[in-house]
């Protein structure tokens, strides 16, 4: 019997000897990785465990952070096992200091360990405690490890969750804030933006920002030349930044998360109301990147411009084909009798649309003879208008004494001088102040500097509206239209005629003073500040960008 000891076969245990492994360590959070030393301290024992077993380490993977919870999305992980996967000399086994750096998603990682080892031939050795899948009671051991670390994954989502959840209907917010804000909290990593209570405020990107919505909802740029603009005054974004920028809710103060199943109010300084948020929507609805106008569409330029005087509705166009030519109307869709050829035709009684409209039009040219009177009296308008006394300067001055304030503090709390608590307080007070005055300063009325270039350019395009309309192709009607009538246009079936409730205020008051200065002769025309109650007190700017 001794001779037959040689065929007998060797055990694992005879075998398993300076064989290579390779190790792998990972944390779940980045505050994990940067503020302790778990990382470090994994990769050593796992080193020192190697070592008093005669294996050899010949890679390491992981040595960053990465979440447990979805073995899809951790990059480094995924580099290990197509690694083994593909590998020719596969490791004997894979060291981890605890199964739950492994895995934590439960039955697919212990189908994973069960491939690993029965088809691959990898074994896994948890360092801490010394167990591994060499033997079926630690293959055992292992498996509850990880059936451990799912439970204890899903004891904590019960605990977090709901705490979340609680938090995102408060109106607070999770994560980095979008471009313009700046958050502060107490769980921030830069430093400067350590607060005792969550506060998310708007930054110098944020008031460009501002200023770019209003943009868009004049229906005047298109979103290169925004992001032009936005460049000139130093905020460089990428157009597929700025495309998310206008259809996310946050800037008109809206919480959306799919932890939560409805939208909440956000505790934050919105950019733009939700109204002016639904209509940048409806610009972005209307008008997608790349839209062609059709032919009909040409045909009938006042459609969504025109509409019903009985139900408020928008006249809607369409096209009858004949055989020889085609006609092109508008009608409202809800009141019966409500329609209007959009041409005139040598048999129609009454002109189309378009003709009228250019008829309409003429209400609000601007006579040659009576420009240079026109020009005189806006620029006094202006002057007085927009003379409203504010010592902007005194302001300035107490903006740059709260900025020096708060340069003192951070020096003092850098210094040790006072207390985070202190700090925060003083900061947060500092802050609210520097906000007042900052709010007062943005009331002060803007200077235009080329004033007298910007209305003889404007009351130079007055005096040609009509030819302006007729030679400009669809998108420059289009843009005329909202720029003089904002809220369109009403069409008076009974009477054949538009109506307005609105028009630009710049068109507005020049077409008052065109009328009222033929009277100069008569009476006061360079005292009409004096004498006039037509305009109401409040500033003037023109606003003819469009025309």
């Amino acid at each position: 019997m001794e001779y037959f000891k040689r065929f007998v076969p060797k055990k694992d245990e005879d075998t398993k000897k300076n064989f290579s492994v390779w190790s792998y360590t990972r944390v779940s959070s980045k505050e994990q990785f940067d503020k302790n030393s778990s990382i470090e301290n994994q990769i050593e024992a796992n080193r020192r465990y190697a070592k008093l077993n005669n294996y050899e380490i010949t890679e390491e993977f992981g040595g960053t952070y990465e979440s447990a919870k979805k073995d899809d999305f951790r990059p480094e992980f995924k580099r290990l096992i197509e690694k083994v996967e593909k590998s020719r000399n596969r490791p004997f086994a894979i060291l981890l200091f605890k199964m739950s750096r492994f895995s934590r998603s439960g039955a697919s990682a212990i189908g994973l360990v069960d491939r690993l080892v029965k088809e691959l031939g990898v074994h896994l050795i948890e360092v801490s405690s010394g167990h591994s899948t060499l033997t079926p009671r630690g293959e055992m051991a292992i498996i509850d490890s990880l059936s451990h670390a799912k439970k204890e994954n899903l004891e904590r989502l019960e605990i977090i969750v709901p705490f979340m959840q609680a938090s995102l209907r408060s109106g607070k917010r999770f994560g980095i804030c979008p471009v313009g804000y700046d958050h502060y909290g107490p769980r921030v990593q830069n430093e400067k933006f350590f607060a005792k209570h969550q506060r998310i405020e708007i930054n110098k990107d944020g008031e460009l920002l501002k200023e770019a919505w209003q943009w868009k909802l004049s229906g005047h740029y298109s979103d290169a030349q925004i992001l032009g603009r936005l460049a000139l005054r130093g905020l460089h974004l990428l157009p597929q930044k700025l495309s998310k920028i206008w259809r996310n809710p946050f800037y008109c103060g809206v919480l959306v998360s799919k932890m939560i199943d409805e939208p909440v109010k956000g505790k934050w300084q919105p950019l733009v109301t939700q109204d002016e948020f639904i209509k940048v929507q409806q610009i972005l609805e209307g008008n997608p990147v790349g839209y062609q106008h059709n032919k009909e569409e040409i045909m009938r330029p006042l459609t969504r411009l025109v509409k019903c005087s009985d139900c408020k509705g928008y006249l809607v166009g369409y096209r009858i084909k004949k055989e020889k030519n085609d006609l092109h109307y508008y009608r409202c869709s809800k009141c019966r009798g409500v329609s209007v050829n959009a041409f005139t035709t040598p048999r129609a009684k009454r002109k189309g649309a378009n003709d009228l409209f250019l008829d309409f039009l003429d209400n609000f040219t601007l006579p040659p003879a009576v420009a240079p009177l026109v020009k005189v009296q806006l620029t006094k308008l202006y002057e007085h208008f927009n003379d409203v006394g504010t010592d902007d300067d005194a302001l300035k001055e107490q903006v740059a004494k709260l900025e020096k304030e708060l340069k003192d503090l951070k020096i003092r709390h850098g210094l040790g001088k006072i207390d985070k608590e202190t700090y925060d307080l003083a900061h947060e007070h500092l802050n609210k102040e520097m906000q007042a005055i900052n709010k007062e300063l943005s009331n002060v009325p803007p200077t235009i500097s080329n004033l007298e270039k910007l209305l003889t350019t404007s009351l130079e395009k007055l005096q040609n509206l009509r030819q302006i309309w007729v030679a400009g192709d669809l998108d420059s009607k289009r843009r005329l239209h909202r720029t003089i009538f904002p809220d369109g246009i009403y069409y008076d079936v009974k009477k054949h005629c538009y109506l307005t409730e609105k028009i630009n205020e710049f068109v507005r008051v020049s077409a008052e003073l065109a009328q009222l200065s033929p009277e100069k002769e008569k009476g006061n025309f360079q005292d009409f500040l004096e004498n006039s109650l037509s305009v109401a007190r409040s500033g003037l700017e023109p606003e003819t960008s469009g025309l």
